[in-house]
């Protein structure tokens, strides 16, 4: 617990074992741009106990401790990357998907009454990712991790990938959208800029936008109404104004390119959606006001550069501007229900 509070980090990230893929997978994976931050939480001396014990589970809960965080959902690191490479076929990137949805089951394991995991499923197939999504649900993960780019020529909103979100809804398991800047293929900002900021700037909350819009606008939550889908370390500044254009655009057109939408773009976000703050997300109260608290999960993305270590549980409570009911709400009441995690963890 932190400031009175029990704490679920709606998002933080594992660090695979160096040979979970094979010697060298990750450095072919993920495209590098220069002065890209690589340092875990900015200052690598904190977390010396977890370099220590190679991030295994038992110094992952030390971490945990350290920061008064009561449970985790984890999310991939290198597994982000790995199985989305432009030269794997499906074979490959399914192979890859259940390697790690085994070890991550395998490392949740460890204390399933804190640990939760969302597993990778292969994008490129969606009738394989969906067969993988019902084996991750046996697993115990509790969500499948879809990257918001424009992979494989298809937005996340295409009937393709239909199969997958049918055996999501029916597993109920968390579609959850996550960037991550450095895939191998197109991510908005690398097509104009050389560097890590203008890069990292745009792609995170670029990308999710561009998601979303493509979800709601090509019809995936209409068709789909039992998906629930978390979007995941952008931010959430920019979703009041991003939901207002949107139902605009679903008036402006509703007589052709809309008229299959039977809701408001922000009817399907308050019924399907959640979405992620960051410690230092000082204008989360602006999304609070418009989709309310009951759609906003805490994260840390602990450990990766920019994650605040461990002091990021009170980054948020002291710089948010929410009053008692919204932080009891975003830290552990909301995501416990979106990723139905009571039973495991808790009410």
């Amino acid at each position: 617990m932190r400031h009175g509070r029990r704490i679920l980090d709606a998002d933080a990230h594992v660090i695979e074992p160096a040979d979970l893929f094979g010697a060298g997978a990750a450095m072919g994976a993920i495209v590098v741009s220069p002065n890209t931050p690589t340092i875990p939480c900015g200052d690598a001396s904190t977390l010396t106990d977890q370099f220590a014990n190679a991030f295994d589970a038992p110094s992952y809960l030390r971490a945990m401790d350290a920061q008064g965080i009561d449970a985790a959902v984890l999310y991939p690191s290198v597994a982000l990357f790995v199985p989305f490479q432009p030269g794997l076929d499906a074979a490959g990137s399914l192979a890859a998907c259940r390697r790690y949805n085994d070890w991550i089951a395998g490392y949740c394991a460890a204390d399933a009454r804190r640990l939760a995991g969302v597993g990778v499923v292969p994008l490129c197939d969606p009738r394989a990712a969906a067969a993988e999504a019902e084996r991750a649900a046996g697993l115990g993960l509790v969500g499948a991790l879809a990257r918001p780019n424009f992979l494989y020529g298809r937005n996340l909103g295409d009937p393709a990938y239909d199969p997958l979100y049918e055996a999501l809804a029916r597993a109920g398991l968390v579609l959850a959208v996550h960037e991550g800047l450095g895939v191998q293929g197109p991510t908005i900002g690398m097509d104009r800029f050389a560097g890590f900021t203008l890069r990292h700037l745009c792609s995170h909350p670029m990308e999710q936008m561009a998601a979303m819009a493509s979800l709601i606008v090509d019809g995936a939550l209409e068709r789909h109404p039992g998906l629930r889908v978390a979007f995941l370390e952008s931010g959430t500044a920019w979703l009041p104004y991003w939901l207002a254009r949107l139902d605009q655009h679903r008036t402006w057109m509703r007589d052709s390119e809309t008229a299959a939408l039977s809701l408001a773009p922000s009817e399907y976000f308050a019924r399907q959606c959640a979405i992620s703050c960051d410690p230092e997300d000082h204008l989360v109260a602006l999304a609070a006001a418009r989709v309310g608290a009951d759609h906003l999960l805490w994260a840390s993305d602990f450990p990766h550069p920019d994650a605040v270590f461990p002091g990021a549980v009170d980054e948020f409570v002291e710089h948010a501007g929410l009053d008692a009911p919204a932080l009891d709400a975003i830290l552990w009441r909301t995501p416990v229900e979106f990723y139905r995690l009571a039973a495991r963890f808790g009410a």
